[in-house]
């Protein structure tokens, strides 16, 4: 047959794109350009995998709570005699390569700070959020491709994370190396769209989970979102890697009619239509990539018939096939699928894109007019089967439901994709939750169009919750006959079958050693005889054949066609790698393959010796029968592989002593042979009384001849009773004059070849059966009998129909009893930390039908789920009259005492394929109350309250004077009691014994989580509580009537100069001195040269330096730890214009202090003394601070004076006034103001500067500020 152009194009995309693989037996990518899941080149052989042979090489577990949601990836560098490697990329943004034989690592390196799960709210991914996308390792540059997800602090909003400081970064590094490529790594934040110019990129809502695709010069990548949460549009960003710049940025929502707002919180606010795909990647064919999309919010096609070619700019629910401008790397819509009932899968959250799009091996999977196939399928149960050349629009089939090839209904929702095997007449897999892997074989209809039908299934299911991975088939060189379908597991991990179903539609299993529950979605990777998988533990498995092999044998042995009769004999030929004592005999798989042992070499077989033995395939005696309920050996005509095993005893130690190896076959039948497959075509169940539907449902079944002469079709009949009943009562098949559809038994019909159809030898018929509950509700069952010249056989017909599911929904009250089902608050009430409380989720069923649960989202943390990713999981079946339970526990954890009573929250997202429910976000809720020790207020409440753990290791303690020493009875509130007594606002316990006040508050350097636990010693007066930590740790309190922190960092009204929420910031004033700006370094020197104190061991800060320059008029902090003391600047040293850290450059964050600069490389933030005096405050009866003067420290003193500014300015300038009367100083001031030349009152703002550029333009300007004060006049303030 002439391939089309079309074919012809493709065929060759295939062809060169394998051809640029670096090693024969790599795999650089998640699957091909098609993402078919069908490999040739890996020396799979099952006579290997299927033997004692094939066990665990090596495992290697990694950091805690590290996850490997991208594959493992196998590769050989280019340079001469590199070794295989696995390259590894984790959620905490770590990249890893191993040696693939031996598991060694050889270079590691995190690329960022991984973004926090707790940051989302969104459970799919728990702990970290870093690489989740399989990357992609160019073969002829040697370079990774992947993004990683981290933040930038203070990018969109205050602080070092958040979910807004998210963003994505695009890697190249070098394999060899890990190394970044020079000009990456590349921030794609802020992406405009190519389609819809109002929306842009923002990486804390987005999530980058399908694998990477590269074409040519560039990488696309998809995007969705976190549980459908916040303001996100799905994405195809892509990059040129020769340019180093995104080029193309396409919008799966765009146009009038999407979703759109600016509030980055609103959930649902960019219209969804994420593509996530359970992390499959984009499909190509090398001039247009194919994806499929989940939900969306809104919609173009609302029941009016549109083209695939219509342009449609809101794709939720959709398979969509983008041009690729091969000259720019532009994408474009081209054509797309939305199917008919996508509004009622956006209700029940049956996303369409929980499974990603497969194009199929053009070669085999095509026929008639459709040149190439494309399958999808997703959370609806069913699979899709498109013309990749033609998607099908919406509502372009009869009675505007689906144009498309064929529509393959389960009932049955699938992850991930179907995998696919090109050769022995073309089989499709699908494996979807808590079922069997079902297996379809390629036909042909009426017209010659393409068509599947189910013919085997596995007898294992797999795991009855999300995350079973895409089927994956290999063979050994591409040889019929070696075919292994592999499918992991989050619950049995790996495993494996032969490909091909057997004559009752069985899977043969092969078994493997046991391997951890692999993380959801992953298909195996292969090497050279090895595969690699990752599990849920983080933990890297390697599995394979031993290296040492005593002998090197051809395999497959393949005898071709023979015929039933006949025997036809091979030469298996062997040479010796090493030594051989003895070939000890041989075992064969199947009887009908024969070998005598006097035909192996007797004794001895030296190193380098040839030898060969005859093997007699022997089918003179074998009957075939086509009859369903034969037993014996093989019962049709086809391909069969059986392993053959050589035994051997060794003269060198450490090889195995049986080499297995495969013979393979065409058993084929020179008379007629009828097959129809399947077995038993199950129809599901049908859903009545929906209004404005008919349900039916349509699935095929297949008459082919597997003989070598033409087959007659004689006759059809069904019956009712059992088939091997004597007295089963048949009845003869009809033809509908009306509509010319064949009567199959009741609610069956179908439209059946002629009597009298010749079938010609190897052809098949698919036949398209329909199933419509003619008589209502109930079970349906025909045996459906077909007779011909080449015998009989039958195929089961069954299908069930019922009321639509209905879910009764409610939340226990926690004392036995159930709130209303309109309640969505659960409410835990008060726990004690280290208490806990539970409550219960529970959906029952009070429909007709399977209840499903569409979508499941449970909690984590203190409040989560018990169960978690079991109990209410979703595709969870909920049968009719059934119910399903959600347990949900509230377990603070244990906190030190006084921690103020403070609410924690979650919630658990739930939907079911009950269309009248609606998405179910049950708010969870809890207060967490603390033991009160010490000093209390009136109510009752801690006046000390925790402050936290921190590091006293300075050169001078945080907490100077210590008002005991108790060894026996030491607790914390015996130390709150003594500080308070001596008026110390500050209270800390140490090292078990000691007690600590203070009138400071410790610095944030000094600060460590509870996590890191490093205050453990328990006091000697009550063991429950910690007094400090080994290493020099205090367990600090604070008086709370006289200061006020903020997480640990300080607020506008405290006394802390330093932290005062957000990121960084420049220090303003400190210890009696004042910033004057950024200056450089001297020309010929250091700028100050007075003195240069180390800097102490937990890093440098401002703080400290100023201590340590006190008495000079200038100090300044240089390069993160480095800090200068002089009463001059020397020669060179100039103030650098400009207020922006990362415009001066002294940007660097101080060692000690992250919340505070320290300069930068050759850049001083510089200090200069204000000549004030210093004095401390005691408490007065109100509880405010009074001056004291004279009192060895001064930070509770100040009082201060807050410039007021009009509408324009953003932030006030703060000004320090010291108690004394008429004090005269000047402070510098950064006022930064939005220029709005409409609003008056900014334009005296507006006169002293010369450079505005245009209005709504903001700028800033140094104003010094005098500020005088007396008791007349009060205060003044003078602008120069």
């Amino acid at each position: 047959m002439i391939l089309s152009l079309l074919r012809i194009g493709i065929v060759a995309a295939v062809l060169l794109d394998r051809a640029l693989t670096s090693g024969p037996t790599d795999e650089y990518r998640d699957s091909d350009l098609g993402q078919t899941s069908y490999y040739d080149n890996h020396n799979m052989d099952p006579a290997v995998v299927d033997s004692p042979e094939f066990g665990l090489l090596w495992k290697i577990p990694f950091n805690p709570q590290e996850q490997f949601y991208a594959k493992p990836l196998v590769y050989t560098p280019s340079a001469a005699g590199s070794n295989q490697i696995v390259f590894l990329a984790s959620s905490q943004n770590w990249i890893r390569t191993l040696d693939a034989k031996t598991g060694a690592l050889i270079n590691s390196r995190q690329v960022r700070t991984p973004f926090l799960q707790s940051d989302i709210g969104c459970t799919d991914i728990p702990n970290t959020i870093g690489i989740t996308g399989t990357p992609v390792i160019d073969p002829n540059t040697d370079i990774a491709y992947f993004y990683a997800k981290t933040y930038i602090p203070n990018f969109r909003t205050p602080g070092n994370t958040g979910t807004f400081n998210g963003v994505y970064y695009f890697y190249a590094v070098n394999v060899n190396t890990l190394q970044d490529v020079p000009g990456f790594p590349l921030l794609v934040d802020g992406s405009v769209a190519d389609n819809d110019p109002r929306k842009y990129f923002v990486g804390g809502t987005i999530l980058q989970r399908p694998s990477l695709l590269k074409v040519g010069n560039y990488v696309y990548a998809g995007f969705g979102g976190h549980c459908d949460l916040f303001n996100y549009t799905g994405t195809v960003l892509g990059i040129d890697i020769t340019q180093q710049k995104v080029i193309t940025n396409f919008a799966t929502e765009s146009g009038p009619n999407s979703r759109f707002t600016t509030n980055w919180q609103q959930n649902l606010g960019g219209g969804q239509a994420g593509i996530w795909m359970s992390g499959m990647g984009l499909a190509s064919d090398g001039n247009r990539l194919f994806f499929v999309t989940g939900n969306g919010v809104g919609g173009e096609n609302q029941g009016t018939p549109a083209s695939g070619s219509s342009g449609c700019r809101t794709l939720g629910e959709a398979a969509v096939n983008l041009g690729i401008d091969t000259s720019s790397g532009k994408l474009n819509l081209v054509d797309y699928f939305q199917p008919y009932d996508y509004t009622n899968m956006d209700g029940g959250d049956q996303d369409f894109g929980s499974g990603g799009i497969v194009l199929l091996d053009p070669n085999t999977f095509h026929g008639g007019s459709v040149n190439r196939l494309g399958i999808t399928a997703g959370k609806n149960g069913k699979i899709y089967v498109l013309n990749a050349d033609n998607l099908g629009g919406y509502k372009q089939g009869p009675g505007q439901t689906d144009g498309i090839v064929q529509t393959i209904v389960t009932d049955k929702s699938i992850f991930g994709a179907v995998g696919s095997y090109p050769l022995e007449g073309g089989y499709m897999y699908a494996t979807p939750i808590g079922y069997p892997t079902y297996v379809y074989k390629l036909s042909s209809d009426a017209s010659g169009n393409p068509v599947f039908a189910g013919v085997g299934q596995t007898t294992e299911g797999s795991a009855g919750r999300v995350g079973a991975g895409v089927p994956t088939i290999t063979t050994n060189k591409g040889q019929p006959g070696s075919a292994i379908l592999w499918v992991t597991d989050p619950d049995a991990g790996l495993r494996a079958w032969y490909a091909v179903p057997q004559a009752d539609g069985s899977m043969k299993r092969i078994n493997l050693p046991q391997v951890g529950g692999i993380n959801k979605f992953q298909r195996p990777t292969f090497g050279d005889t090895r595969l690699y998988t990752t599990d849920a533990n983080g933990i890297i498995y390697c599995l394979g054949s031993p290296v040492n092999l005593p002998l090197n044998c051809s395999s497959p042995v393949n005898f071709g066609n023979v015929a039933l009769g006949s025997a036809s004999t091979v030469r298996v030929n062997c040479t010796a790698l090493i030594d051989v004592t003895s070939i000890n005999g041989v075992t064969v798989g199947d009887n009908s393959f024969q070998v005598s042992n006097a035909s192996l070499p007797q004794g001895a077989v030296k190193k380098g010796t040839s030898f060969s033995f005859p093997v007699t395939w022997n089918l003179s005696t074998t009957v075939v029968s086509n009859q369903q309920n034969a037993s014996f050996g093989n019962t049709s005509p086809g391909i069969k592989t059986t392993p053959l095993t050589i035994l051997t005893t060794n003269a060198v130690q450490g090889y195995t002593t049986s080499f297995p190896l495969s013979l393979t076959g065409n058993e084929v039948s020179q008379n007629a042979y009828l097959s129809v497959t399947p077995n038993t075509v199950d129809f599901g169940g049908l859903v009545l009384n929906v209004s404005g539907e008919d349900p039916q449902s349509v699935l095929p079944f297949t008459i082919a001849n597997l003989g070598l002469d033409a087959l007659t079709i004689l006759g059809y009949a069904y019956t009712y009773d059992e088939v091997d009943d004597d007295d089963a009562n048949f009845i003869n098949s009809t033809e509908s004059a009306s509509n010319f559809t064949w009567d199959l038994g009741l609610g069956f019909t179908a439209s059946l070849p002629p009597l009298g159809r010749v079938v010609k030898p190897g052809e098949s018929i698919s036949v398209q059966t329909t199933f419509k509950a003619v008589n209502g509700t109930g079970s349906y069952l025909s045996y459906f009998f077909v007779y011909s010249d080449g015998g009989n056989q039958f195929t089961i017909l069954e299908g069930e129909a019922s009321t639509a599911p209905k879910a009764n929904f409610s939340i226990s009250n926690g004392e036995g009893g159930w709130l209303p089902d309109s309640n969505l608050l659960m409410d835990f009430g008060t726990v004690s930390p280290g208490g806990n409380v539970t409550r219960q989720i529970r959906i029952c069923n009070v429909g007709g039908s399977v209840l499903l649960i569409s979508k499941s989202k449970p909690p984590l943390g203190d409040i989560r789920a018990v169960n978690y990713g079991i109990d209410l999981h979703e595709s969870q079946a909920i049968q009719v009259g059934d119910c399903a339970y959600g347990d949900v526990i509230f377990n603070p954890g244990p906190e030190p005492p006084n921690i103020p009573d403070f609410t924690d929250t979650n919630t658990w997202t739930l939907n079911v394929n009950d269309l009248s429910f609606g998405v179910h976000v049950v708010q969870m809720t809890g207060v967490v109350h603390d033991r009160v020790v010490g000093p209390e207020y009136a109510n009752g409440s801690a006046r000390y309250l925790y402050l936290g753990c921190y590091a006293d290791t300075l050169p001078t303690r945080l907490l100077p004077n210590e008002p005991y020493v108790d060894t026996t009875n030491n607790t914390n509130q015996e130390c709150q009691s003594a500080c308070l007594k001596a008026g110390y606002a500050f209270a800390g316990t140490e090292y078990n014994q000691e007690c600590w006040c203070g009138h400071n508050a410790p610095p944030g350097s000094q600060y460590h989580l509870e996590s890191d636990e490093k205050c453990t010693f328990s006091c000697p007066g009550d063991v429950s509580q910690a007094c400090g930590g080994n290493g020099g740790y205090i367990s600090i309190y604070y008086d709370s009537s006289v200061f006020t922190p903020t997480n640990q960092t300080y607020n506008q009204s405290s006394t802390q100069p330093s932290g005062s929420g957000g990121g960084p910031q420049i220090l303003q004033s400190v210890e009696g001195y004042n910033y004057i700006g950024c200056y450089s370094e001297g020309s010929n020197g250091r700028a100050l040269s007075g003195k240069a104190p180390a800097a102490p061991q937990a890093g440098g800060s401002v703080e400290y330096c100023a201590s340590q320059c006190a008495g000079f008029v200038y100090f300044g902090v240089e390069y993160a730890n480095e800090c200068y003391c002089g009463n001059t600047l020397n020669a060179g040293s100039n103030l650098v214009a400009g207020s922006d850290p990362t415009v001066t450059l002294c940007d660097m964050t101080c060692g000690g202090n992250s919340t505070e600069y320290c300069g930068g490389p050759n850049r001083l933030n510089m200090y200069q003394s204000n000549g004030t005096a210093e004095s401390t405050s005691t408490t007065a009866s109100n509880g405010a601070p009074t001056s004291t003067p004279g009192a060895p420290t001064n930070h509770q003193t100040r009082q201060e004076a807050i410039l007021s500014l009009s509408s324009p300015v953003q932030q006030p300038a703060r000004t320090t006034l010291t108690s004394e009367r008429n004090m005269l100083t000047s402070v510098i001031a950064e006022i930064r103001c939005k220029l709005d030349l409409k609003q008056q009152r900014a334009l005296w703002w507006a006169k002293s500067i010369e450079h505005v550029r245009s209005k709504s333009q903001c700028f800033s300007f140094v104003l010094v500020i005098v500020v005088t004060y007396n008791e007349h006049d009060g205060i003044k303030l003078n602008f120069r």
